[in-house]
């Protein structure tokens, strides 16, 4: 009888497997471009932007595969995005114009000048900052919001021909790194370097590094370099020339510690860090093929070859494409499917095609499937727990189901080892919540990850008297519930930092994931942000750069399972002395939560939640007393708030955001 598992599936061939990509040709648009110099998405992928050498671009449909409007500005075109929300396109040229136009119309509506000579250009992830490295060998940060320069730092002396410029998770650090490896760590708001570090490959002894490319991606706590080592092998230099071994090389962020290295044969002269946060792509200048490498298994996952040589490859930022420009400025565009490997169909329970889902009330199903393409199966496991294969090649398996939303993988695997894997959902909706037949509901057959974050000792501000308790009465509940839990409890700005990096790679497959935050909390022109400990705040600009923004948090949390349950609870409204115009709004802003997350809030927009005058603040009491009983999840905080606005005779009311993908329960019996 098979139970469901916690899906900690950390075997480097099952991992692979689970995040299987295939390169699949879309399509070759061609314009009256010349070579193609930057590439971009619009962030719903329903719209693609080239710009060229001649500082012409082109805007294409890509729902009808066609070019739909063409722009040009003064010189060739270095970068070129589009801005938050789709509303814009920014376009930046090689003589230091920054020029705007309207994404629908490619009309300009507004343009400034750096007076400068950018080289290299990145935008933050909130596209509200650009940041850039001039030939004087300066780093600059640029404001898109107030049009100003706001920062600059000398790097000329420490860093020698960058090749890389890119910002972390949080947006409020930017990495540089130059052709022999040295990288600053730089904080653009305080114009400081917070640290330097020289990479290198030093695999061999004697050898001298060379970086040839850098990337990094908004949902990563990676960047990746492409490094060629040159060396002279232990029996000397033959034909005169000395080797060079080449290779992908994975550093964390925050340390810069060396976490994955990877050989390949060709020079890597270009890279993306993509789809997603454990894939790479990247092209050479000696062959005409894109590669995509998978991170944890650290091989090659899938590749195509072009008829002309890359300029620049791009992925859209929700991993549905990959676009690669060339000389001749025709844009290939490419899918990137998950999964392309022979297909497990499930023939029991029937499934929802569209959602690949199954809504029964029984606690235990039969489930049956089989190959997609009639080869004869060697092995099958179903949540781990080997099925039973069946005479007419097909397999089956009982599977016992808690109430809500379960998640099934199954993984097959032939009699020419070839590996197929399915993931799919049956939800057991029994109308209501019955004893479960076991003696103890055994979380363990979900996987179950939080964060818990309490902050009170401030040292810029007066005490909170009861965050600490919340967050030690959340993580005793969340225990109780199957959790593993990670728990900060009066967080620096660096330990919250690391705590969301960690947290961040423990949930990209889980079932149910959660982020608890109980402490102080502002809003900065419709950003919102979670304060540290040891944060003095006495400006925007010090919110800005002593705190945790949440858009991090939420970035961390798009990587997760979205079928599963996200869920970020926020008591982070809380009566504080910090002034008003120091804040830019009482209350916290609301936030698009990503999909299958729930984000819920102590008060609603622009108020404040009370501190309690017990144990526990009232949202989080509250809370927790919904939480150990079983209910589905939506009930939970509906019951939370009405108790919360009840008691509070209506001055707290608190609310919630969400784009759940199913049916969930915490508690079932």
């Amino acid at each position: 009888m098979m139970r469901l598992f916690g899906f900690v599936l950390l075997l480097a061939g099952l991992a692979g497997q689970a995040q299987q990509i295939s390169i699949v040709p879309v399509g070759k648009l061609s314009s009256s471009l010349d070579r193609i110099t930057s590439v971009a998405f619009s962030s719903d992928s329903e719209w693609m932007v080239a710009g060229d050498r001649k500082g012409n671009f082109q805007l294409w449909d890509l729902n009808e595969l066609r070019p739909v409007r063409q722009g040009s500005v003064s010189d060739d075109v270095l970068f070129i995005d589009f801005l938050a929300d789709d509303v814009e396109i920014l376009v930046v040229d090689y003589s230091g114009k920054l020029q705007f136009f309207n994404a629908e119309t490619l009309q300009p509506t507004r343009q400034a000048d750096l007076d400068d000579d950018p080289i290299l250009v990145a935008v933050d992830p909130e596209k509200q900052s650009l940041s850039y490295v001039n030939k004087a060998g300066e780093l600059k940060e640029y404001s898109l919001r107030a049009q100003m320069l706001r920062s600059q730092i000398r790097i000329s002396d420490r860093v020698k021909n960058p090749i890389y410029l890119g910002y972390d998770r949080f947006g409020q650090q930017v990495a540089v790194m130059g052709q022999d490896g040295t990288t600053l760590m730089c904080d653009p708001n305080t114009q400081r370097v917070l640290r330097e570090v020289t990479l290198r490959s030093n695999e061999f002894e004697g050898s001298s590094s060379v970086m040839h490319s850098g990337a990094s991606n908004k949902g990563s706590d990676l960047f990746v370099t492409g490094v060629q080592e040159v060396f002279i092998p232990k029996g000397g230099i033959q034909g005169g020339q000395p080797e060079r071994r080449n290779s992908l090389i994975a550093y964390d962020w925050d340390s810069s510690n060396e976490i994955k290295r990877i050989r390949v044969n060709d020079r890597v002269d270009e890279i993306v860090l993509g789809p997603g946060p454990a894939h790479i792509a990247y092209y050479t200048e000696k062959r005409f093929t894109i590669t995509v490498v998978d991170l944890e298994r650290g091989a090659s996952a899938s590749e195509v070859t072009l008829e002309e040589f890359p300029e620049t490859i791009s992925i859209s930022g929700d991993d549905a494409y990959l676009a690669a420009g060339d000389k001749n400025g025709t844009v290939h565009l490419f899918e990137l499917q998950r999964n392309a490997a022979p297909e497990i169909r499930i023939t029991k329970p029937a499934l929802n095609r569209n959602y690949a889902e199954a809504i029964v009330t029984e606690e235990e199903v039969e489930m049956q499937g089989v190959l997609s393409d009639g080869a004869k199966i060697k092995t099958v496991t179903v949540n781990g727990q080997e099925a039973k294969i069946l005479p007419n090649g097909k397999f089956s398996a009982q599977i016992n189901l808690i109430p809500g939303k379960n998640k099934v993988r199954v993984l097959a695997e032939d009699y020419s080892s070839n590996m197929a894997f399915k993931d799919f959902y049956i939800t057991r909706n029994p109308g209501q919540i019955v004893s479960h037949t076991d003696a103890e509901v055994d979380f363990s057959n979900q996987r179950r990850v939080a964060l818990v974050i309490g902050n009170a000792g401030y040292s810029g501000a007066g005490a909170l008297n009861n965050t600490i308790n919340d967050a030690e009465s959340m993580t005793k509940t969340l225990k109780e519930l199957g959790f593993e839990v990670t728990s900060v409890l009066d967080g620096s700005y660096e330990d919250m930092k690391r705590a969301i990096y960690k947290y961040g790679t423990s949930i990209r497959d889980v079932d149910v994931s959660v982020f608890f935050y109980a402490g102080h909390g502002l809003e900065i022109e419709g950003v919102n942000y979670l304060v540290p400990v040891d944060a003095s705040i006495a400006s925007a600009l010090d919110v800005k750069i002593k705190t945790i923004p949440l858009t991090g948090v939420l970035r961390t949390i798009e990587y997760a399972n979205e079928d599963g349950l996200n869920m970020i609870i926020l008591d982070a409204c809380r009566n504080n002395p910090f002034p008003t115009g120091k804040r830019g709004g009482a209350g916290l802003a609301k936030e698009t939560p990503p999909s299958g997350t729930l984000i819920a809030y102590s008060t609603g927009p622009g108020n404040v939640a009370s501190d309690g005058e017990g144990d526990n603040g009232l949202y989080t009491g509250e809370l927790i007393k919904q939480m150990k009983q079983p209910q589905r999840i939506e009930d939970v905080f509906m019951r939370t708030r009405n108790s919360v606005e009840e008691l509070s005779d209506g001055a707290q009311q608190p609310w919630e955001e969400a784009r759940l993908k199913g049916i969930f329960y915490l508690k079932f019996n």
